[in-house]
């Protein structure tokens, strides 16, 4: 396995943070009143994801525990059983009213849930998107930039199909619906193969995200078009259920898929997968709570947007 990109762009929190980050006890004291680290101790914070089995949301919440236990704030970890938006919208309401003084958030839907989040902030919680941003406003969002990510995945079908001697045939995608992170990869995909017109990229299959639904999904385009030549999975779930549909299939196919975990990374090791777009979930989650902590604190958050990078995997 070969890392062949590494993309971020986090020089302006970088600036801002690179020592509040760290934030051992010795620079605590001299940057930050004694009365305000007296408060830290009573804060509530809350990551709240879309569901627990993803390694993905693991890596962040061990991001954000981390910061978490060297501030001393309280912190929690919250999520749906399965994906399920109106569960998180149940999740964000029983934080609010637990105490929680801000929340990190990774949107499902991001539509359906924003009330939810206008009305937290209406009651002074402070809002950290992380990975996913609803339609409300918040402090800041830390997230990869998920057009430029699935623009790269799209190139490297190209070049994975090009060294096999190919320059046509379908491709699919199996991807997440009304997931915005999701949609984004996708269009980004499907802009990098545009210029390919030997290419046609199939009707996308959305699934749940399960890595067994998503492999029936695959099977089911392998079995459905003779011409098949590649498969797409946008995120961990659906990807591994592309590996393993290209697996069962002698990996007949260019496999592109999106997050590591120890799964995508065997399947990767194996073949199954050619690409791994990998995300930095460690990141969003430590830097998240970060950027919660310094809103408490009246410090300057930065910008809007940050840009937390990845790296792309290759067998």
């Amino acid at each position: 396995m070969k890392k062949s990109k590494i993309i971020i762009d986090i020089l302006v929190i970088s600036l801002g943070f690179i020592l509040f980050i760290i934030w051992d006890q010795n620079f605590i004291r001299y940057t930050v009143s004694t009365s305000s680290l007296s408060l830290l101790k009573y804060y509530d914070i809350y990551l709240i994801t879309t569901n627990e089995k993803d390694q993905f949301w693991q890596y962040m919440n061990l991001g954000a525990a981390d910061m978490a236990a060297s501030t001393g704030v309280n912190y929690y970890w919250r999520f749906p059983e399965e994906r399920n938006p109106n569960k998180q919208i149940e999740i964000i309401n029983e934080a609010v009213n637990d105490g929680a003084v801000a929340l990190l958030i990774a949107a499902d839907d991001p539509k359906r849930i924003s009330g939810a989040i206008e009305d937290a902030k209406a009651r002074g919680v402070k809002v950290i998107y992380v990975d996913a941003p609803a339609n409300e406003e918040a402090i800041t969002t830390l997230a990869t930039d998920n057009y430029n990510a699935g623009f790269v995945a799209g190139q490297k079908m190209i070049s994975n199909l090009a060294n096999r001697g190919m320059r046509s045939g379908s491709i699919g995608i199996i991807s997440l619906k009304d997931k915005s992170t999701s949609m984004q990869r996708e269009e980004g995909f499907r802009d990098a193969l545009a210029v390919e017109p030997g290419y046609i990229i199939l009707q996308t299959v959305y699934t749940n995200g399960e890595p067994n639904n998503s492999q029936l999904a695959a099977e089911q385009l392998i079995n459905q078009n003779n011409d098949l030549v590649g498969l797409f999975g946008t995120n961990e779930g659906t990807s591994e259920g592309v590996g393993y549909a290209n697996k069962a299939n002698e990996n007949r196919f260019v496999g592109i898929g999106f997050d590591k975990s120890d799964t995508t990374k065997k399947l990767l090791d194996d073949g199954s997968l050619n690409v791994i777009i990998e995300q930095n979930p460690y990141t969003m989650g430590y830097l998240g709570m970060a950027e919660a902590l310094a809103s408490l604190l009246g410090k300057d958050t930065g910008p809007s947007y940050i840009n937390t990078g990845y790296t792309v995997l290759e067998e």
